[in-house]
């Protein structure tokens, strides 16, 4: 009885260190991203159909090192998706996603929309990384959304 007792406590502490591991190392990838949605013009100055590159969407990154945003996307609250392309954000730096046609720069891509996307009234921007999981949302009371 008295060895099943340890051998128990033994499989317990070794589940608990796997977990407290895969756990900790979770919040270090996170951390270590600090890539986040920092604001936001859903509504584009009148007429709006001619401006639309008044509608974007401002990603910083505020971490130490360079990030690749290649297979990331942005969607609104309806699931119009903007994928970025090969692109990387530098640390320290910002770029704003358009609604419009532009030129791309290391501050400007554009979706190369013709019409709006996002709501006058509200909406919620949801960045999400490569592997489709939520990295930021915009506001950020939205989390919940």
């Amino acid at each position: 009885m008295k060895n099943r007792i340890c051998a128990d406590t033994v499989i317990c502490s070794i589940l608990f260190l796997f977990i407290g591991a895969v756990l900790v190392q979770g919040e270090t990838d996170s951390a270590e991203r600090e890539i986040t949605i920092t604001n936001a013009s859903f509504v584009a100055p009148s007429p709006e159909r001619e401006i639309l590159n008044g509608e974007w969407v401002e990603i910083s990154n505020q971490g130490e090192s360079d990030e690749n945003l290649a297979g990331w996307k942005l969607e609104d609250r309806q699931n119009h998706t903007y994928t970025f392309p090969d692109f990387t954000l530098s640390a320290g730096a910002s770029v704003r996603i358009h609604t419009g046609v532009g030129s791309d720069t290391s501050e400007d891509l554009h979706w190369n929309r013709n019409t709006a996307i996002w709501n006058n009234d509200g909406d919620t921007a949801t960045l999400k990384d490569a592997s489709g999981d939520i990295v930021s949302r915009y506001p950020e009371e939205a989390k919940g959304a």
